[in-house]
């Protein structure tokens, strides 16, 4: 039983020590295997240690880039706003008199012309009355030409020695004639009336454009008092945009609306932002809105398509000038830090400058820079984050290799 102890204790010291040793004998091994064969000069790195980031000379392996070559360009000037869609020119079609609906020649959502027929109302009772008026005038037509043949007559028969016939009969038979032309004035005037009225019974279209909804049909009696339109007729085409713009950009308005070339705008989706048409800008408001700072201006467009749309709204872009000979990159070449943007350049002899650079605005996917890049510069746009000022780079322009791997830092003329 006490030889079992003695065993049993053997065993476990020597499992503990092996726990202990055992670890040290890999770690001496794999110190071994990493001394080179020159001697142990640790300092001297291997082909492999000097690819990942250090070599003879303390300089570091190229990175791999992107670049864009800087372009030079004529950029337009945009200021960005959303607007509203509106008519030039909205009309509701009442009737002007009274009267039942005879007959309907228009449907809801129908394009119309100017002078197109909309509605025929009863007018029976205004022929009748302009068949009386015609009457009436030939009737008292007749009064007025006895009474001047009447005075024809008496005047012959008056004055001299020889009259029959005194001043005062003529004078009255005067009176007469004028009074029968009184009444015919009257009787023509009667008759333009009933045949404006009669004008009435015929409703037309006052303006081209698109009919709406069409509140009444054939068989209802309508009234001028009827507070509801027969229908409303939008005009289409042109059609006009209302947007806001803060006061601070006011005069770069106004600038441009001076100017004498007309000031292009363009009109784009709220939802897809595609593009639905070009107009001009025609209107600037004569105030200011106190509450909000904004003033408001109008454009026009043809709208001959349709693309626009009374009430929609869009985005609008306003042309308020054209910036020649502008040094444009890509806008993903632009970085940003406490100091303000900077682009990476490639310089020559491969590697990368970090430039401080100006932009004055972005169009799409391009900046504009005025200050620290020129046309022909080569612009980082891939692989900027891991790039410091003067960190060696292998480029790659455009996603084409440069035409020389020899200098794969310099700058294309």
């Amino acid at each position: 039983m006490k030889r079992l102890r003695v065993l049993f204790l053997g065993i476990a010291i020597a499992l503990v020590a092996g726990f202990y040793i055992y670890p040290r004998f890999i770690l001496s091994r794999a110190a071994d295997a990493a001394v080179p064969a020159n001697g142990g000069n640790v300092g001297s790195a291997t082909p492999a240690a000097k690819g990942a980031g250090g070599g003879a000379g303390g300089h570091s392996a190229p990175v791999a880039i992107v670049s864009a070559v800087a372009a030079s360009e004529d950029v337009p000037m945009t200021q960005q706003a959303v607007g509203t869609a509106e008519p030039i020119a909205s009309v509701a079609v009442r009737t002007r008199m009274d009267g039942m609906i005879l007959s309907q020649a228009v449907t809801d959502g129908q394009m119309v012309k100017a002078g197109d027929l909309l509605f025929k109302l009863d007018d029976a009772s205004l022929q009748a009355a302009i068949a009386k008026d015609r009457a009436t005038i030939d009737k008292d037509q007749a009064s007025l030409d006895q009474a001047n043949s009447d005075l024809k007559r008496d005047l012959s028969l008056s004055g001299g020695k020889s009259a029959v016939i005194t001043e005062q009969q003529v004078e009255q038979q005067q009176a007469l004639v004028k009074a029968g032309e009184a009444t015919i004035a009257m009787d023509r005037a009667a008759l333009q009336a009933d045949q404006v009225q009669l004008g009435y019974a015929t409703i037309t279209a006052p303006i081209a454009g698109r009919v709406g909804v069409v509140n009444v049909g054939p068989g209802n009696f309508v009234r001028s008092a009827d507070s509801s339109p027969l229908l409303t007729i939008t005009q289409m085409a042109p059609l006009r945009v209302s947007y806001t713009v803060p006061q601070r950009e006011l005069d770069a308005y106004r600038a441009a609306l001076a100017g004498s070339e007309p000031v292009a705008v363009d009109a784009f989706s709220a939802t897809t932002g595609k593009k639905l048409a070009t107009g001009k800008l025609t209107f600037i408001d004569s105030s200011i809105d106190t509450t909000s700072g904004t003033v408001v201006l109008k454009a026009e467009f043809p709208n001959d398509d349709g693309a626009l749309w009374p009430g929609a709204y869009v985005n609008v872009s306003t042309q308020l000038g054209l910036l020649k000979g502008a040094t444009v990159v890509p806008v993903i070449a632009v970085q940003q830090s406490d100091k303000g943007p900077f682009v990476f350049v490639v310089k020559d002899g491969g590697k990368a400058g970090r430039v401080p650079v100006k932009v004055a605005t972005t169009k799409g996917d391009q900046a504009v820079i005025t200050d620290g890049v020129k046309p022909g510069d080569h612009v980082v746009i891939e692989g900027q984050l891991r790039l410091t000022d003067g960190t060696p780079v292998k480029e790659t322009v455009g996603g084409q290799k440069p035409a020389s791997t020899a200098d794969a830092g310099s700058v294309a003329p």
